[in-house]
């Protein structure tokens, strides 16, 4: 089969307490999605797909200083890689993604379970349709969740900026509980650019997002009154003078992806620049914020 056909599979065994980290971990380093399995009682087996030509030596490396980093070293001497037809994998993973409800405004559905979605599920809130073929983004982790359940204590006014917008689920989810927001998406992975406007269209949005690829930098000399930060921690600190510059007074950063033992680092870097923690909730080994300037 064509390299095109197959995909590389990587495979480790972690402890149960540790899965979400390292799903993400591997997310963070390429992996297209993860499946998780139980292996024992204390223990998962997570198998993290990637495009075959993505997943070389210098990857690898990177994934396996990831893993070091955040402290999940024993997990090493379970690492296989494998190749997997692309089709098997997107098989089981459709399987596995089910319509669900996150906070009280939102009801995240794939595409092609939309016909399974019932009144009860719903219940008057807002359905977002989802088709991540790369599964990046699809509200199943714990920071997006809070992301768009912070949308509901603050909602989206006026110029809505979010950076690394993924599949774009934070930027449908502002469109549809405020219509009149101007949202922009950026992203620098073209691929996420491509599920975004895939999204997009499936939830009748299509031209009512504006999708950029690249980040920050696109949006120069304009001013918001949020902006969506999805990132990890390092990344929040490096765009934090971006962001300053970037938002109007009283505009708030809603932030996530930050590791729970990093969060004084971040306190650290805000104390430097104009800006307040008005939130932070911890969310197992992970911290969800909102900043305001």
């Amino acid at each position: 089969m064509p390299d095109e056909q197959r995909w590389s599979q990587l495979e480790l065994i972690a402890p149960e307490k540790l899965e979400d980290m390292a799903s993400w971990l591997l997310v963070q380093g390429g992996a297209l999605g993860c499946e998780v399995v139980p292996e024992s009682d204390e223990q998962v087996i997570i198998r993290a797909s990637f495009e075959k030509s993505k997943l070389d030596k210098e990857t690898l490396q990177r994934l396996i200083a990831l893993l070091e980093e955040h402290g999940l070293s024993d997990t090493l001497r379970s690492l296989k890689v494998s190749d997997v037809p692309r089709e098997d994998w997107l098989a089981k993973w459709k399987e596995g993604f089910e319509p669900f409800r996150v906070g009280t405004k939102f009801v995240v559905c794939p595409l092609w379970r939309k016909g399974e979605l019932s009144t009860e599920l719903t219940d008057g809130r807002k359905t977002i349709l989802m088709e991540p073929g790369m599964a990046f983004g699809t509200g199943l982790h714990t920071t997006t969740q809070f992301c768009l359940r912070a949308l509901e204590a603050y909602p989206p006014e006026g110029q809505i900026l979010d950076v690394g917008t993924g599949s774009g689920i934070l930027a449908i989810a502002c469109k549809l509980l405020n219509p009149e927001a101007r949202v922009i998406g950026v992203d620098t992975d073209p691929v996420a650019i491509e599920t975004a406007e895939v999204d997009l269209k499936i939830n009748n949005l299509e031209g009512q997002i504006d999708l950029r690829l690249g980040s920050t930098e696109t949006v120069e000399n304009m001013q918001f009154d949020m902006i969506l930060s999805n990132l990890t921690c390092e990344d929040i600190i490096a765009l934090l003078p971006d962001y300053v510059r970037l938002l109007n007074a009283g505009g708030k950063v809603i932030g996530a992806g930050i590791l729970r033992e990093k969060l004084d680092l971040l306190k650290n870097a805000i104390s430097r620049y104009p800006m307040n923690i008005e939130r932070a909730e911890t969310l197992g080994n992970w911290v969800g914020i909102v900043l305001q300037r």
